[in-house]
């Protein structure tokens, strides 16, 4: 019998993967410096071995039993210790596979696959997919990327779809390039993994897996495709223009501001004084009053008293000022605009896009995956000198300001987005930016990160959020599978099935069972010829909800 498998942490992220490794029927040990009480408490009442200390221990971690022990997972929230516990496993027992946690994914790509190391994984390359395939609807459980294609993994109802006329999954994936992973019938459940001769049947919801531009051609509007908005009515068009125009305000120092404002006064104040005291006409008054600001002086003095030359020698001297003023303001937005374009900054998008709000890693990661299928974003943040912004400039217009505020999300378009994923830090404020995006837009949809999972589950069941994420639940199945199996690209929960995504050469023999899935080309298989493979593992019920 296979020993245990060792966790070293029990924050967010090991606390997930603990349970997931209990509910796959894995023993489990865990070493960790400091635990919840909660989360001690349950992982203890249902067989989970907690052991408090340095995981960098090696008495410790002999104690947790690495001897015999089937795996060991670092997923401390410090990236040294994480390393450390590494290197310390693999000189007790080289033999042990080894699946870290990393922030730095620079570092995680030069680590993995060197020094014996099975994985390395981010929190946000794994979660940010999730995210990116939440915005887009309820069909789309994931995508992933391989050399020389892009995946998507979606949901379909077989009733009025293209695939009713497929008489059985054989038929599937013979005609339309689509891989049947799961297979949910009412009264029957679900099977992973299904029999091509499984017939299709109306009622079938089918989870597949299908390069991207297949599952373009066959479900049409999908990860690539923009819808067409409606038109925007004038009073909306006028609505957001303002809107933008008072950013730009804002963003101007107080002193250019009060300078500004006192030429608008002093332009109609001017033609009053001509108007009543030179008695010129209308159109005269205004005409000498441009020409006095500019410095010029278009009219005989002769019978004007002093008190309208001083006026006139002010309002020459304040003119100058304020004009300039003008002048600069204006040179600062064109001048800005140019910057943008030179440094990279993209033009705004009218329509469809997704509102990416808080590009830290995972906003950064949320902005890549939806760009490399084709959808537009607009990345907000609320620093314009985050190190993410020059990367996500490459790839989406930026806008900065906060979040929160519904002028910055009208600057942003949400009233004509598709979507918006909030992935700032904070809690809170992801809550307040999708609950403030759906008071601009009712009908946009609404992607929160949070990152207690248990809170997120209550939020998207009672504020009406479409989806509250916890980036913690989403990479626990990556993690896990990753301790179980080599070489897994993805893996992910659907109803009570484990599905886990794997590469393998068509010539090598797998003791786990796992089925090929697909490949390039009609051609035999060569034996050294890396295919896409997938297995599934059944899940007993979570813990908690």
């Amino acid at each position: 019998m296979a020993g245990p498998c060792i966790v070293c942490g029990l924050g967010d992220v090991g606390y997930r993967v603990v349970e997931l490794l209990h509910r796959l029927g894995e023993e489990v040990v865990v070493v960790t410096s400091a635990a919840r009480d909660d989360r001690r408490r349950t992982a203890e009442a249902h067989g989970v071995r907690v052991l408090i200390g340095d995981a960098r221990s090696e008495q410790l971690l002999q104690e947790a039993g690495l001897a015999s022990a089937r795996a060991v997972i670092a997923a401390t929230g410090d990236d040294l210790v994480n390393i450390e516990v590494f290197l310390d496993s693999q000189r007790i027992r080289p033999d042990i596979p080894v699946v870290v946690r990393l922030f730095d994914q620079d570092l995680a790509r030069q680590l993995e696959g060197s020094f014996g190391l099975r994985r390395a994984l981010g929190m946000s390359a794994l979660s940010a997919p999730s995210f990116a395939a939440a915005a887009l609807g309820e069909s789309f459980l994931g995508t992933f990327s391989m050399p020389d294609a892009t995946f998507v993994i979606g949901r379909h109802n077989v009733e009025n779809g293209p695939l009713q006329a497929c008489p059985n999954l054989g038929a599937v994936a013979e005609r339309h390039r689509l891989t049947p992973l799961l297979r949910e019938r009412p009264g029957e459940g679900c099977a992973a993994l299904p029999s091509p001769e499984d017939p299709v049947l109306p009622q079938d919801r089918l989870s597949l897996l299908a390069r991207k531009e297949d599952w373009d051609r066959l479900f049409g509007p999908a990860p690539s495709a923009v819808p067409e908005a409606a038109p925007m009515p004038l009073g909306s068009r006028v609505r957001q223009g303002l809107s933008r125009l008072r950013a730009f305000w804002r963003e101007e120092p107080t002193p250019l501001r009060a300078v500004f404002l006192s030429l608008c006064v002093l332009i109609p104040l001017t033609v009053i004084v001509f108007h009543a005291f030179v008695h010129l006409s209308l159109a005269d008054a205004v005409f000498h009053t441009i020409a006095n600001l500019h410095g010029e002086i278009v009219q005989s003095n002769d019978g004007v008293g002093p008190g309208i030359k001083l006026y006139e020698i002010a309002l020459m001297i304040l003119g100058s000022i304020t004009l300039a003023t003008l002048y600069s303001m204006l040179t600062d937005y064109l001048v800005g605009s140019r910057l943008r374009k030179l440094l990279g900054g993209r033009p705004m998008p009218r329509q469809g896009h997704v509102v990416v709000v808080g590009i830290g890693s995972v906003g950064l990661q949320v902005v890549r995956e939806l760009t490399a299928v084709g959808i537009p974003v607009v990345a907000v943040d609320a620093e314009a000198d985050r190190p993410f912004l020059a990367d996500a400039r490459s790839r989406a217009s930026v806008v900065i300001g906060d979040g929160r505020l519904g002028e910055t999300l009208a600057r942003a378009g949400v009233a004509t987005a598709r979507a918006v994923v909030a992935a700032t830090g904070d809690d809170s404020a992801n809550l307040g930016i999708g609950l403030g995006a759906r008071r601009l837009s009712p009908g946009i949809r609404t992607v929160v990160r949070l990152f207690d999972s248990d809170f997120a589950r209550k939020i998207e069941s009672t504020l009406g959020v479409d989806a509250a994420l916890g980036a913690s639940r989403i990479a626990a199945p990556t993690f896990a599978a990753s301790a179980l199996f080599p070489d897994v690209v993805k893996a992910f929960i659907v109803q009570d099935r484990l599905i886990v995504l794997l590469r393998r050469q068509a010539g090598e023999r797998s003791e786990h069972g796992a089925t090929v899935l697909m490949r390039d080309g009609d051609e035999p298989l060569h034996e050294d010829e890396e295919v896409l493979a997938a297995l599934w593992r059944k899940v007993a019920p979570p813990w908690s909800g």
